[in-house]
């Protein structure tokens, strides 16, 4: 309302251009005249991060989104479209909690830094008081509006051989994976990897012992370290639900901690666990090779190809379960059940699942994408099937020429595909993206722009999101999203 009031306001004082001063003339010379070389963004090397999504939080660590610059300004409430966040050097990986993002950047050959900006109430970004504010029920809130440096206590002894190599983050907690550098793992003394746990330890989320009635702020932030089973010998993925955290050993096996309620833990009960311990079930035997959950849902794909699922199913995100609401154990997902809509074409009436790719797993709905580059949805919510099929029960395919150019089998053909709680975001091997679904807050985490209607609540197909560079790696929070990008130079 206020920029449309501000534009009527400019409309109603405008000068007729013939009794315009020369000094405004001279501008008008040379704004026409000026040739504006928009390659000079892409001068940069590394990697860079751009951000885009809900601002008020802090999220998007661009500082004056939230304190304005000066008194004549109005902090930024959200960007709809990505913005370079020039303050970071080198991103290596990023990942997204509820209203923070944290950052491991590569500063030379064997220095790694964490940065972190945004919420920052339970101590989930280390001891930064930041920002000060009440929410509108009286609950204080800290926010750090820019990217902080996360100072890990690592011993002098052993600063020099190991570096954070795995970040997650959940509700209201961080996890980093430390391992040693590769030219270190013949030292013994270093071979190990263990973790770093910050924030809100109230389901044992964090993999420490919880302490009742604990206190969590950034005053009192606690940067615990937290060793490892010991048959787990180094780490492949750490993973964050909302409450609970995971795992995944070179080897293949699952670990997990937290909030089991839904069964999220998958452990076999619905009780909550405060240290990492071996998630067993069908995944028994079974060599995992990758983990997503953003909520209470956990997908587990094989690197034989095969699905698991534990965890809420209120859904029908674990559909061969039937009805049951929540699975404390993984089960294998029959990949042999698919349905592909009329509206995807007759050429594609034979496509079916075959080998995954890559999963992803929101809050009420679940999306893979196979080999070929074909993805398919289910479970309750904006699906990316468009405005009226909001429930599907087992694995759909989205029409794949919603992806164009990125057609299945060809060499631009998707790569993988990542979520938040609520909506996902889709990349192909040359870097584009693609975004669809109902992010709370609206579309600002979408980062579509002028195309996406500034009113509607969702977007119910994938559209092509737009960035000046090649994206190699896409992080979702349940409000705002990153993607990490290379110079198309």
């Amino acid at each position: 309302m206020w920029i449309r009031s501000r534009s009527i306001f400019t409309w109603l004082i405008r000068i007729p251009s013939a009794h315009s001063s020369k000094r405004a003339t001279q501008k008008k010379l040379v704004r026409d005249t000026t040739v504006y070389d928009l390659s000079s963004d892409y001068g940069w090397k590394g990697n860079q991060a751009y951000v885009f999504g809900f601002s008020a939080s802090g999220a998007l660590g661009i500082k004056h989104l939230v304190v304005p610059k000066d008194r004549f300004s109005l902090p930024i409430w959200g960007l709809y479209h990505p913005v370079r966040l020039s303050q970071l050097d080198n991103p290596i990986s990023v990942a997204c909690g509820y209203g923070f993002t944290a950052y491991i950047c590569k500063h030379g050959r064997r220095k790694y830094l964490v940065f972190g900006c945004g919420i920052n109430s339970d101590g989930q970004l280390g001891q930064h008081l930041g920002l000060f504010g009440q929410l509108s029920t009286g609950q204080p809130v800290h926010v750090i509006p820019s990217p902080e440096l996360i100072h890990l206590p690592l011993r002098q002894d052993e600063a020099e051989h190991v570096y954070p190599a795995h970040i997650a983050c959940g509700r209201a907690h961080t996890i980093i994976g430390m391992r040693p550098h590769e030219s270190d793992y013949q030292l013994p003394v270093h071979a190990r990897p263990f973790l770093f746990t910050l924030g809100n330890n109230a389901f044992g989320q964090c993999g420490r012992q919880r302490v009742e009635q604990e206190v969590y702020g950034p005053k009192s932030a606690v940067i615990t370290r937290v060793h490892l089973p010991p048959d787990v010998n180094d780490l492949k993925q750490v993973c964050c639900g909302q409450d609970h955290s995971l795992l995944l050993s070179t080897d293949g096996h699952v670990f997990s901690a937290g909030l089991g309620s839904d069964g999220q833990t998958g452990l076999g009960h619905l009780d909550l666990v405060d240290q990492f311990s071996r998630v067993r079930g069908s995944l028994q035997g079974v060599q995992v090779d990758s983990l997503a959950s953003a909520g209470d849902t956990v997908l587990a794909v094989s690197t034989c190809g095969r699905l698991f699922g534990w965890g809420n199913n209120e859904y029908g995100q674990l559909w061969s379960i039937g009805e049951t609401i929540q699975l404390p154990e993984p089960t294998e997902l029959p990949l042999d059940e698919c349905v592909v809509p009329k509206e995807a074409g007759s050429q594609y009436s034979h496509v079916r699942i075959g080998r995954i790719k890559s999963i992803a797993c929101a809050g009420s709905m679940c999306c893979l994408l196979n080999e070929s580059g074909y993805v398919f949805v289910w479970g309750f919510g904006c699906l990316g099937l468009g405005p009226e099929l909001t429930f599907a029960p087992r694995p759909t395919l989205i029409p794949p020429g919603l992806f164009a150019p990125a057609m299945p089998d060809t060499e631009q053909r998707l790569v993988s595909i990542v979520s938040g709680l609520h909506h996902f975001v889709a990349r192909n091997a040359d870097g584009l993206l693609w975004a669809w679904g109902a992010p709370r807050g609206g579309l600002y985490c979408l980062g579509l722009g002028n195309q996406a209607d500034k009113t509607a609540q969702r977007q119910t197909f994938p559209f092509p999101l737009h960035i000046p560079a090649c994206v190699h790696l896409v992080a979702c929070g349940v409000d705002h999203t990153v993607a990490l990008a290379k110079s198309l130079s």
